[in-house]
């Protein structure tokens, strides 16, 4: 957690005065744990991956420190959950403060977002102040500072050490050091000459490789520190020597991503086998050079699926211009008379065209692979769709009279109702579109499962909102479900789902295996 260039140099000069407690820490210790935080810490639990432990025959009986990648939130959170054993874990002072909060977390987390949405992120970094003192107030954390508490640092580290307990400390900073690591701030070191001069003893430090997606923590050999070299040498030896086993830690396991120290994009991410460095600035597929003329060429192959929306635009202007009103066959069923309409739905309505150019936008200039799936599943529903609208016309007759309230809402809807007639409903796209695009999300190893989640339920109220803003029936919401069936299969096929069941057959075989024997 922490984050600060620190150093112990002027412990013995600065007065006893200046290192006393603040008082987040006293509290934690006069008091004791939180039930609120106990509560919060329970919650976390049951959403974060749990972490199996490997290499603890590295770790020494001993007091020792542990030092990690930072893994963004993996790491700290990690450590408070799962190591097993007495410990405390550095974190920076104005993560501890409420006060100190926003102005550091908008600094250090989110600066480096697109200035558009910095207001927006201020107001969160505000938001998290509460929740971030409670946290580090009661976890087991030593607040890490750059002025005279420093000191208060440095003397609890020791006293946690004299008491049997280890210390983790995450010392990454902004300088890349490759592909797994960003380079270590190096006066933690600095504990072990003060270890060594309290008690004699030598102190050794662990390298620790935080894997949140092989949810393992990896602790490797430890790298001792010589007391009778110069200070500043080891600290270079020691940070090296550490660095270089969690990157040799990482690089000896199975292919998988590496959560980077930077809070950057996750498409961005590199796997533990990558030889090309880190980018702190989203890649964008290179369209320079584009012209019609060159649409054939492997490199833009993929823009001639935009074709689609004309081919669909054309057979919808077709279909609500050529086929006669009377001819559409009614859509109704039980449930629709038992679900209202209300105006609150239809943010969810609109968002959808939001949804949809968004997922197609970000992937069109940073995933060719994953446009091509979202577009191609797209198609295939669009002409499903139009083949049925012609073999079976469809209209639908719920749309209320008149609204009970005149709001905003109520006044977008009324500009849906006269844009949009109530023809050519079933199956509903809105429900086929949200799917498809939910469907490549899920699938997307680079996707956090938070971000999984709540495009879920987002897909969720949007399929709710065609029937509680009177645009479609239940009827039509069921018909999009062997509709997106159809460009599952097409889109993904034997190639994607065959090789995932026989995985997961092997690893139900290998698991009873293992039961047996």
């Amino acid at each position: 957690m922490e984050k600060e260039d620190i150093s112990p140099e002027k412990d013995a000069a600065v007065p006893e005065k200046e290192a006393v407690s603040s008082e987040k820490t006293n509290k934690r210790e006069n008091k004791g744990v939180s039930p609120l935080y106990r509560l919060v810490r329970w919650f976390v639990r049951l959403f974060f991956p749990k972490m199996q432990l490997s290499g603890e025959e590295n770790l020494p009986k001993e007091p020792c420190v542990i030092v990690g990648n930072h893994s963004q939130l993996y790491g700290p959170v990690s450590a408070e959950l799962y190591l097993p054993f007495p410990h405390r874990t550095w974190c920076i002072g104005e993560m501890m403060d409420r006060k100190t909060v926003p102005p550091y977390a908008f600094e250090d987390f989110w600066s480096r977002k697109p200035r558009a949405l910095h207001w927006f992120y201020r107001i969160l970094s505000h938001l998290i102040a509460p929740v971030s003192e409670l946290i580090f107030t009661n976890a087991r954390t030593i607040g890490v500072y750059h002025d005279s508490r420093l000191v208060k640092t440095f003397r609890e580290s020791m006293d946690a050490l004299g008491a049997g307990g280890s210390i983790v400390i995450f010392p990454e900073c902004y300088d890349e050091h490759n592909h797994i690591v960003h380079e270590f701030q190096d006066h933690f070191v600095d504990l072990a000459r003060m270890y060594h001069r309290r008690t004699g003893k030598e102190l050794r430090f662990v390298p620790l490789y935080v894997a949140p997606r092989l949810e393992t923590l990896y602790f490797g050999e430890p790298v001792s520190y010589r007391a009778d070299r110069p200070a500043e040498e080891e600290r270079r030896r020691v940070c090296g020597a550490l660095m270089d086993r969690i990157t040799q830690i990482a690089v000896s396991l199975p292919e998988h991503t590496v959560v980077p120290y930077p809070n950057i994009s996750k498409k961005e991410y590199p796997t533990n086998l990558s030889s090309v460095p880190m980018r702190l600035n989203r890649p964008r597929v290179d369209y320079s050079g584009f012209s019609l003329r060159r649409l054939n060429e492997p490199r833009f192959a993929h823009v001639w699926l935009l074709g689609g929306w004309l081919v669909y635009f054309a057979m919808y202007l077709i279909t609500e211009n050529l086929i006669p009103f009377s001819a559409c066959h009614v859509i109704h069923c039980e449930i629709d008379d038992l679900i209202p309409f209300h105006e609150f739905f239809v943010i969810f309505y609109v968002a959808w065209y939001l949804l949809v150019f968004t997922s197609l936008a970000d992937s069109f200039f940073h995933n060719v692979e994953q446009f091509r799936r979202i577009q191609t599943f797209i198609m295939i529903t669009q002409a499903l769709a139009m083949i049925w609208y012609v073999l079976y016309p469809s209209r639908q007759e719920l749309r209320p009279e008149y609204f009970e309230r005149e709001n905003l809402l109520t006044w977008i809807m009324g500009l849906i109702y006269a844009f949009d007639t109530p023809t050519g409903i079933c199956p509903s796209l809105h429900v086929a579109y949200s799917v498809g695009i939910l469907s490549a999300a899920l699938k997307d190893k680079e996707c956090s499962y938070t971000r999984k989640a709540g495009l879920a339920v987002f897909v969720v109220m949007i399929c709710a909102s065609v029937c509680f803003v009177k645009q479609h029936s239940f009827v039509d919401v069921v018909a999009a479900v062997p509709v997106c069936a159809v460009a599952e299969a097409a889109v993904y096929g034997k190639s994607y789902w065959l090789p995932r069941w026989r995985q997961y057959a092997r690893s139900v075989r290998d698991g009873a295996q293992d039961r047996i024997i």
